[in-house]
């Protein structure tokens, strides 16, 4: 616990305070950002309730990768694919974030299916890069919606600010600090849009109460659309499509 604390707090930044074109200014530079209170309470909530039905379905959902991928990187969530209900297409159809979204990619990026990561109680996802390129300008762009909060113990978002321009993720264990990490804290209403080159890393859950989020990456038109098949972290890197390191 006492690494989670040494860890300095990033504050989102309000969409009422703040344009289009300054979120991505310091998107490029940092290659994330946090924005809270983009999407309307009610769009959120009805979301949420949403999120509750899929954590009662959550026993039964096998673990993501397969439990080779899972025990290699200690990596353990468990995922709903293809969500199509409307109260979840609904956070990622806002006018908001698709001003923000085309800002940072460029005009009409590919959108994909959406996506939600659960981690339980004593699980989390370690350092990682989610896609690998011989043109590091290629990169997708995850667009993260929390409906909920969460205390900390339930897994901050670790992120080291700049390191999409820092080449390849350095070796060594999976959840070991690394240097400049900052932590978000997700709140509800928080969207959290990451380029796919940078490390970042979500704790552990120390808690019983599962955290949840959902995913729709973009991405830009000149960018391959297969580019987060492949994986990188400390201890490796692993191939999506063959199932095994590449």
């Amino acid at each position: 616990m006492a690494a989670r604390m040494s860890t300095p707090t990033y504050d989102p930044i309000h969409w009422s305070t703040t344009t289009a074109g300054a979120l991505e200014i310091q998107f490029q530079r940092d290659g994330f950002i946090a924005v809270l209170g983009l999407l309307p309470e009610a769009t959120i909530r009805a979301a949420d309730c949403y999120a509750s039905e899929l954590l009662a379905q959550l026993d039964e959902r096998p673990w993501a990768a397969g439990e080779t991928y899972c025990q290699r990187f200690d990596i353990w969530t468990k995922v709903f694919s293809d969500i199509d209900k409307p109260e979840i297409a609904k956070l990622f159809v806002n006018g908001g974030l698709h001003e923000i979204t085309e800002a940072i990619t460029g005009p009409a990026p590919t959108v994909g299916a959406i996506g939600s990561w659960v981690t339980p109680h004593g699980c989390g996802q370690a350092w990682h890069q989610d896609s690998w390129s011989d043109y590091p300008a290629h990169f997708v762009l995850n667009r993260i919606v929390f409906t909920r909060d969460y205390a900390r113990e339930q897994g901050a978002l670790l992120v080291v600010p700049g390191s999409h321009r820092q080449g390849d993720l350095p070796s060594g264990k999976p959840y070991d600090a690394l240097p400049g990490q900052v932590a978000i804290v997700p709140q509800a209403n928080t969207c959290v849009l990451l380029h796919s080159r940078v490390f970042h890393c979500v704790e552990k859950n120390v808690t019983d109460a599962p955290r949840i989020q959902f995913n729709c990456r973009a991405t830009p038109a000149n960018a391959p659309s297969d580019l987060t098949s492949r994986a990188r972290f400390r201890n490796g890197t692993w191939d999506f499509k063959t199932g095994k390191p590449w």
